[in-house]
């Protein structure tokens, strides 16, 4: 090939991975895209079940340097939210942070707590499924009118586990669980969150209790999932 037409075709391949953002202008090379590729969407769409907890994470994000552990999000999901009238809801909470669906989960974020179909959530680069044999049908029923009832909460950008008026993704998952979260030892554990020391949650909390592994990524990096439940028990033997 020529070399000029080789060179030509390379600069055009990276203008393809090339995002720009008008304001602030930057330009972002991104060649990657999401990890998880349409495969592994239909494996965890075949997975879940209503009641299940997803944990996802990104690779090279900023929360990711700034949120301690391998996994940055978790969330619930809820499985098919039919229309049903005798659900009521403040109108703009409806319309802003409800949805309907097949597959639906909910969780936190910066826009505070909302609905969103499983296919758009599944836009990260690293999931894991844990799922609670303390979970009953009837528990999901529960679970869902507790996750419905804070549809709207604003985050809780200071992770005060010590009040729920406004809720982080740990929050939220720990509160519409928290009888059996207990029961698969999800527990608080002291951590700087974000300036001073309090009892508080993070996402690979969840990964580190007896909840059961359903699913997990095929990209997370090999041994991930095991350390993250080890450190424990390693904190414990190295405490004097």
């Amino acid at each position: 090939m020529n070399p000029f037409v080789k060179i030509y075709n390379s600069t055009l391949k990276i203008f393809g991975d090339l995002k720009v953002y008008k304001f602030p202008f930057f330009l972002l090379y991104d060649p990657g895209s999401y990890l998880i590729k349409g495969r592994e969407t239909r494996t965890i769409m075949n997975t879940l079940a209503p009641g299940d907890i997803l944990v996802r994470g990104y690779k090279n994000y900023l929360d990711g340097y700034v949120i301690p552990g391998f996994f940055s999000h978790v969330a619930l999901y809820m499985g098919d939210v039919p229309n049903k009238e005798k659900i009521e809801l403040i109108p703009s909470i409806r319309e802003k942070f409800y949805a309907e669906g097949e597959q639906m989960v909910v969780h936190a974020m910066a826009e505070g707590v909302f609905m969103e179909d499983l296919l758009d959530f599944c836009r990260c680069d690293y999931l894991v499924v844990l799922r609670s044999s303390k979970i009953t049908p009837d528990d999901v029923d529960d679970i869902y009118n507790k996750a419905l009832r804070q549809l709207g909460t604003p985050y809780d950008f200071q992770f005060d586990f010590s009040r729920y008026n406004n809720l982080s993704c740990t929050e939220f998952v720990y509160l519409c669980t928290e009888e059996q979260m207990a029961e698969e030892n999800v527990k608080l554990r002291d951590r700087r969150a974000p300036f001073r020391l309090q009892p508080t949650l993070i996402p690979d909390d969840f990964i580190d209790s007896n909840l059961e592994v359903i699913f997990a990524s095929s990209l997370i990096p090999k041994g991930t999932i095991g350390k993250i439940k080890g450190e424990a028990i390693k904190v414990l033997r190295h405490k004097p």
